[in-house]
């Protein structure tokens, strides 16, 4: 089981030469609510997100996004707390910053960033929630490498999330659900969430539209509900001077 999340991609970011690369750089540039921020701009309010929509707040985290429904919904019934979602598609990102825009979403910013390098984005204890629903579960032996949800992930997390706070996973794959499982057990910095708690958090969103899809194809979704115990991380090392510097 692969269990060490590739160092490549730590790297910082390059000129892209995808055709949505200058409309997303324009919609970030262009006048009103600032919904999406692009590659080294996702890194420009480290430690100072709450600043940076001008108000306090719960801090929420989605990673991979996708077109941003869940994040669109959470930011639309929850404006009294701050919304960031991370998609790395060019195209995907630029729609749902465009939705968020289109609603006049204040309290919303969608990221054009790398997972890998949220201890670029985030300060230590910054977030209070984080959502990440349906992965890619890169389900051939070959691709497990490339899986997000190792060991070293989940300190990096733990890392930027205070004691107490949470993390809320769901897939549709029943082998990624283990390996996450067996992940967490690893890392040993999560706890499962009061079963009345987890239940609360997972009604404030619908379904997504990739779990509509596996519902109709009669497929188990696998959940957890977590919380940042108070056990000792050890990020990554690629990462470790970046969140003791802060």
């Amino acid at each position: 089981m692969a269990k060490e999340y590739p160092k490549a991609n730590y790297k910082e970011y390059r000129e892209s030469r995808n055709p949505y690369a200058p409309k997303i750089r324009e919609l970030e540039l262009a006048p009103g609510p600032k919904t999406i921020l692009v590659d080294e701009s996702s890194e420009k309010n480290r430690g100072e997100w709450r600043k940076f929509f001008a108000r306090d707040g719960l801090l929420n985290l989605e990673l991979g996004a996708y077109h941003g429904e869940t994040s669109i919904h959470l930011a639309s019934n929850a404006p009294e707390n701050l919304h960031v979602a991370i998609e790395w598609k060019f195209k995907q990102c630029y729609k749902a910053g465009k939705k968020a825009r289109d609603k006049d979403l204040e309290n919303l910013t969608f990221l054009r960033a790398n997972i890998a390098r949220l201890p670029w984005v985030f300060a230590p204890g910054e977030l209070d929630r984080v959502w990440i629903l349906f992965p890619d579960p890169w389900s051939k032996t070959n691709q497990q490498k490339w899986r997000l949800l190792q060991p070293g992930f989940f300190h990096m997390l733990g890392a930027l999330l205070k004691e107490g706070k949470e993390l809320l996973i769901k897939t549709d794959h029943a082998d990624y659900a283990a390996f996450i499982a067996e992940s967490l057990q690893e890392a040993n910095c999560f706890s499962p969430m009061d079963k009345e708690l987890a239940a609360s958090r997972w009604a404030l969103i619908p379904p997504t539209p990739f779990e509509r899809i596996f519902m109709r194809q009669g497929k188990q979704m696998h959940s957890f509900a977590l919380v940042r115990n108070a056990n000792p991380v050890k990020p990554p090392e690629e990462v470790q001077q970046v969140l003791a510097g802060s």
